[in-house]
């Protein structure tokens, strides 16, 4: 059977990991079944835009990342907030019925969080381990939260390149998802906790 890969994937040169997980943010929120080649044709405008208000952007492409050039941690997770809320305003401009919230979540709250409407966004720490090992430090985008087995269901932009072919979807959501880390693996050794963030888009 055909693999179809529904997770975008970044490059192996470049640091754009924080606009890959947005995007798939967007995505698992909006057309969680679509392939990847297509919902990137189909938002090759959205990706222009958000790309032109990126700041730092040369750090990104020289796989720097999201250094933004702040000299506190609390300055830089409130830009990098306003960053990912205008890149969600872009992403969802085209449709007026839908408002974009994007809030800051501690770690307990992601535990508990309602997966059904909403997605997260953070930045993980090098002693982070997912499913198939160490990432770096790396932006991802949990897409849900499987209880039963205490693992976050994440769509990393890096996983691909590292790991191969490895995506299944949540039954509960349809979203899909090709790594997971656990719940218990989420503490302040792993994650930047000031840089987590809950995504959600609402119909008017």
């Amino acid at each position: 059977m055909k693999q179809i890969q529904r997770v975008l994937a970044q490059g192996n040169f470049d640091g754009l990991c924080l606009i890959y997980s947005l995007f798939n943010a967007y995505k698992a929120l909006t057309q969680p079944k679509a392939p990847a080649a297509k919902f990137t044709k189909d938002h090759d405008d959205k990706w222009k835009v958000v790309i032109g208000n990126t700041p730092s952007l040369h750090n990104f492409v020289l796989g720097t990342g999201s250094d933004f050039g702040l000299r506190t941690d609390a300055m830089d997770a409130a830009v990098k907030r306003a960053f990912i809320a205008s890149s969600i305003a872009v992403m969802t401009e085209e449709a007026p019925g839908d408002s974009p919230v994007v809030a800051a979540v501690d770690i307990p709250s992601l535990a508990t969080m309602d997966f059904s409407n909403s997605v997260a966004v953070l930045c993980v720490k090098r002693a982070a381990k997912f499913e198939f090992g160490g990432m770096g430090e790396h932006w991802i985008a949990i897409v849900g939260r499987d209880d039963a087995q205490g693992k976050y269901l994440v769509a990393c932009s890096n996983t691909l390149i590292h790991h191969g072919f490895t995506e299944r979807a949540d039954e509960r959501t349809g979203r899909y998802f090709n790594t997971t880390i656990d719940v218990a693996g989420i503490t302040t050794r792993t994650v930047y906790p000031n840089n987590i963030n809950q995504i959600q888009i609402s119909s008017n």
